[in-house]
């Protein structure tokens, strides 16, 4: 019997992990959370840039 509730206890916990692990990967926030660090990248990029060089130069235009 312990064994029993062990397994039922064992895929209910592999249920949860699957199930949260879904909900994370079809998340739309995970996206969106990407696109932001990588914004922040190069904004952090650009500022160091600044920084050393002193002269305000838009590479854009």
């Amino acid at each position: 019997m312990e064994f029993i509730g062990i397994g039922f206890l064992l895929v209910g916990v592999i249920a949860l992990v699957l199930a949260v692990r879904y909900a994370i990967d079809t998340s739309k926030m995970i996206t969106r959370m990407d696109a932001m660090l990588h914004e922040m990248r190069l904004l952090r990029k650009d500022i160091r840039e600044l920084k050393d060089n002193k002269h305000i130069v838009d590479k854009k235009v």
